[in-house]
C-alpha cells in the first residue's frame, strides 16, 4: 500500500535528509507491505497545491501544513483527530512531552510537530577572538550588544548577516526578542480584540530592532539579498553572528566546526517581562487526511508510519541528522563532532523556558506576512515601529 506525504521542499533527499532517510527506514522495514512516497514541491508551490486538493478532495494520506495555515484545514474539517492514534500509543504522547498541544483546537488534534525547532543566534567564536568581544551568554544585554556590534564594524566585520528578501526565512532570532515583550502573555488579548499590537510593550520592542539597525547591526544591502546569501557571509566568515534553527547544524559544522557558538539573543532591561526565555518549540504540524478514516486498512498504514515517525528509532536518525525530533527519548546525544548541535545543547542546559508556540506561529498567514513585513520595514527603517504595528492591526481585522 502507496502512503503519499505531501512536503513542502522540491528535493527531500536533499532538503530534508533527515526525513527523507527516516521514509527510507520505514520503507525498507515495511518492503512489500507499506510504502510511503513524497508528494514534492517549494514551499510556496506546496502551500498553493495542498489548498487546490483540499477544495476537490485530493489531499494526500499525510502532508506538512505551515501553522498559520493549519486551523484553516482544521476548521474546513478536512483533518483528522489524531486523539485515537496518541491513545493508541501512550508512549509517543509521553514522548512528545506536550509538544502536541501547540495544535489542537475544537475539533481535537488536527496535527504533530514535524520536529522540534530551536532557534536562535549562532556566532563564530574566531571572530569573536580576532576583535576581543567576549562570547554572548545568558547575561547578554541589549546594550551589551550593541557594543558588541560596534567593535565587529570597527573591524571591518558584519555584526548579523540577514537577508529580507524572503523574510520568512529571516526572522528567526526576533522571536526570543518579541517573547521577552510579552507576546505569548498577550496574543490571545490582541487576537480577541482586545488590545492591539501597537501597544507600549510592542512599541519599545521594536524600538530596539530599529536600535540594531542604526547601529550597522545588518548587511548594507541586507534588502536584496536573501537568507541563503546571508547565510552563506556567515559560512565564509564574513560575518560574526547568523539568526538560525538546528537545521543549519551540519552545514555549520562542516564550515566552521569546533569555532561555532549558539546564543537566545539579548536580554532587555526595560521590559518587565521574564528575559530568561528559550525557543525550543514545535515545528509546523504533520497532519492526515480526514478521509483515511473512511478506510480502515489506508488508516492502519497511516498509524503506522507515524508510530515509526515519532519512535526512537527515527529519533535516534534526527540526531544522526543534526535535527532535534519532536519526541524526547533517553539517551538520544550528538556526538563530539555535531559541533553545532553541541553548542545548541550547551545552551538548553541553562533551563530556561520556552513559550508553547515560536509567536510569528501563533497568528494567521495574512498577521505572519504582516508582521515580517514590519519587522523588517522597521530594520530598513522604511515604517516607524508605530506604522509598522499599525499594519499588523490592519491586516489582523482585515482577516477576522
Amino acid at each position: 500500500m502507496v502512503i503519499d506525504f505531501g512536503i513542502h521542499v522540491a528535493n527531500p533527499k536533499e532538503q530534508e535528509s533527515v526525513t527523507y532517510n527516516i521514509v527510507q527506514a520505514f520503507n525498507e522495514k515495511n518492503a512489500g507491505k507499506y510504502k510511503v512516497e513524497f508528494q514534492a514541491a517549494d514551499t510556496e508551490s506546496h502551500s498553493k497545491n495542498m489548498k487546490l486538493a483540499a477544495s476537490d478532495n485530493t489531499l494526500p494520506e499525510i502532508f506538512w501544513l505551515d501553522a498559520s495555515e493549519a486551523p484553516e484545514y482544521s476548521n474546513a474539517g478536512v483533518l483528522l483527530d489524531l486523539n485515537d492514534f496518541l491513545n493508541e500509543n501512550t508512549e509517543i504522547k509521553d514522548a512528545l512531552g506536550g509538544m502536541e498541544s501547540a495544535f489542537t483546537d475544537d475539533n481535537g488534534q488536527y496535527g504533530l510537530p514535524y520536529q522540534c525547532n530551536v532557534q536562535g543566534i549562532f556566532y563564530n567564536k574566531e571572530l569573536f577572538d580576532k576583535v576581543g568581544v567576549a562570547y554572548p551568554t545568558g547575561e547578554t544585554t541589549y546594550e551589551d550588544m550593541l557594543g558588541m556590534l560596534a567593535k565587529f564594524k570597527e573591524n571591518g566585520i558584519t555584526p548579523l548577516s540577514i537577508g529580507s528578501k524572503n523574510s520568512g526565512f529571516a526572522m528567526w532570532e526576533f522571536n526570543e526578542t518579541l517573547a521577552r515583550y510579552g507576546w505569548e502573555e498577550n496574543i490571545d488579548s490582541i487576537l480577541a480584540g482586545d488590545k492591539k499590537f501597537n501597544n507600549e510593550d510592542l512599541v519599545t520592542c521594536f524600538e530596539k530592532l530599529k536600535g540594531l539597525a542604526e547601529a550597522g547591526a545588518f548587511p548594507e544591502n541586507m534588502a536584496t539579498i536573501e537568507y541563503f546569501d546571508a547565510k552563506q557571509l556567515f559560512n565564509e566568515g564574513e560575518a560574526a553572528m547568523f539568526g538560525t534553527g538546528q537545521w543549519d547544524c551540519a552545514e555549520f559544522d562542516k564550515n566552521i566546526g569546533e569555532k561555532i557558538g549558539f546564543w537566545w539573543g539579548p536580554t532587555f532591561t526595560d521590559s518587565d517581562y521574564d528575559q530568561e526565555v528559550a525557543m525550543k518549540v514545535p515545528s509546523a504540524p504533520i497532519v492526515v487526511n480526514a478521509e483515511v478514516a473512511e478506510d480502515e486498512e489506508v488508516q492502519e498504514a497511516v498509524f503506522e508510519f507515524l508510530k515509526f515517525y515519532y519512535s526512537k528509532e527515527a529519533a535516534e536518525l534526527s540526531y544522526e541528522g543534526s535535527i532535534f525530533p519532536a519526541t524526547n527519548y533517553e539517551g538520544m546525544s550528538a556526538t563530539d563532532t555535531q559541533y553545532a548541535m553541541n553548542a545548541m545543547l550547551d545552551t538548553l542546559a541553562s533551563g530556561w523556558d520556552s513559550p508553547s508556540t515560536a509567536p510569528d506561529l501563533t497568528v494567521t498567514s495574512a498577521v505572519q506576512e504582516a508582521l515580517y513585513n514590519s519587522l523588517f520595514g522597521v530594520m530598513q527603517e522604511t515604517y516607524t515601529p508605530e506604522e509598522a504595528l499599525d499594519l499588523m492591526d490592519e491586516a489582523l481585522e482585515n482577516s477576522k
